[in-house]
């Protein structure tokens, strides 16, 4: 599938991400630490694309983490010496499937060669599951959900979209004829009584929030694959892990005094401390990896008590930590 369209949408996606795309040479795919070699179009498999060539590799990327950003082939062993890259490189497919399939291009930006079987088995949530690939994939979809990441893989995936003619939803995702925004998690019913949608029909059931402005929607207009059932806190603790940097506490939150060893003060300001665990930067506080919970809910700080659920600061934490999409 050579579009020139999509290979100048994916090359300057790999340009952002510093990621700078040769054609050409004796690899097929290889980088060599620095620069991204490709193989020209005459001898790419016939099913194959730069497109998904670009995405798989900055999938492998976000699975290896930023110590293997300028190793060659991101660390990987393709000899097979190290047996743990068989997860790796199902990591790397469960998340190139994730971001592929919210946004309506699963059939089209598919690995070839032997995992392409592996790809087309996983389920709609292609990040689920107790094996090592599926909780490596997770934390690169976290990785993803950040700067530069966010920004370059939402542009060239919506792009994609765009110029494929994938149907999409007002909020950017591809619509999913079995869904309805009317119990999606992301109707925010209150927002908008009485308001019209663009072409002037009165729609009068709430506002997608999910868009990047809200728009207003009807309890049975086809969702999409940003859907997301009733927001449970404890299987997301988004806005406690890397999707923000720091929680600040107010002066007379009870949390200095009752908790000083999960507080820092900086010139005059105190903020909860910060530290690593299951390779992100959480809460001090938070406590769990599949199920969580904060360890001083009753004493937590405004900042934390007055984020409300599916408003706009949790929407923005579950991108982050790879839960919605961008």
């Amino acid at each position: 599938m050579a579009l020139p369209a999509l290979d100048s949408i994916w090359i300057a996606c790999a340009d952002a991400l510093d990621l700078p795309v040769v054609r050409g040479g004796d690899s097929y795919v290889h980088f060599d630490g620095a620069r991204l070699h490709i193989s020209t179009d005459d001898t790419l498999d016939h099913d194959d694309s730069l497109a998904q060539l670009v995405l798989h590799e900055i999938c492998h990327l976000l699975v290896q983490g930023p110590a293997q950003r300028n190793v060659a082939d991101w660390g990987l062993d393709n000899t097979g010496a190290d047996p743990f890259d068989d997860e790796r490189e199902k990591a790397a497919v469960r998340l190139q499937a994730h971001l592929a399939g919210g946004h309506g291009l699963r059939r089209f930006l598919h690995p070839t060669t032997v995992v392409r079987p592996f790809f087309e088995s996983l389920p709609d949530d292609a990040l689920s599951g107790d094996e090592p690939s599926a909780q490596m994939a997770r934390d690169a979809a976290t990785r993803a959900g950040h700067s530069p990441y966010e920004r370059a893989l939402g542009t060239a995936l919506r792009g994609t979209a765009v110029t494929l003619g994938v149907a999409l939803h007002a909020s950017g995702g591809a619509v999913r004829d079995d869904l309805r925004c009317g119990d999606c998690a992301w109707l925010d019913e209150a927002s908008s009584r009485g308001t019209a949608s663009p072409d002037g029909r009165s729609e009068g059931e709430g506002n997608c929030v999910a868009a990047d402005a809200p728009i207003p929607v009807g309890v049975t207009t086809i969702g999409c694959t940003r859907h997301t059932p009733t927001l449970d806190c404890q299987s997301c603790g988004g806005c406690c892990r890397s999707g923000y940097d720091l929680v600040p506490c107010d002066t007379d939150d009870v949390v200095i005094k009752r908790h000083p060893q999960l507080v820092v003060a900086q010139n005059g300001t105190y903020e909860l401390r910060r530290e690593p665990q299951f390779g992100e930067d959480r809460c001090a506080a938070l406590q769990g990896r599949e199920r969580f919970a904060c360890g001083i809910y009753e004493d937590r700080p405004d900042t934390c008590s007055s984020l409300p659920a599916g408003g706009d600061g949790c929407l923005v934490a579950r991108r982050r930590v790879g839960l919605s999409l961008s």
